[in-house]
């Protein structure tokens, strides 16, 4: 019922014929385009490799920020720049 409201609120030119194939689809394709998940792991350790074993994707169709302290003397060269 809820998808139904949504595809009301569309654009004309984007709603669908409201059947339950076509409100499964649109819901399909919110899903995709507004979920983010966030995965947080300690990369120390054999848990973190027996992870990316199982499960590849975590590498190829992920996004991966390694957070590491900054040495001092970065931090200060980057603060007399943009300040």
């Amino acid at each position: 019922e809820k998808m139904r409201q949504v595809d009301k609120n569309r654009p004309k030119n984007k709603k669908t014929d409201g059947s339950p194939g076509a409100l499964f689809s649109l819901f399909i394709d919110r899903v995709r385009e507004y979920l983010h998940v966030v995965l947080a792991m300690s990369p120390i350790g054999d848990a973190f490799r027996n992870n990316l074993r199982q499960f590849p994707s975590l590498v190829n169709c992920c996004t991966i920020d390694w957070f590491q302290p900054w040495p001092t003397d970065a931090l200060e060269m980057v603060a007399h720049k943009f300040l």
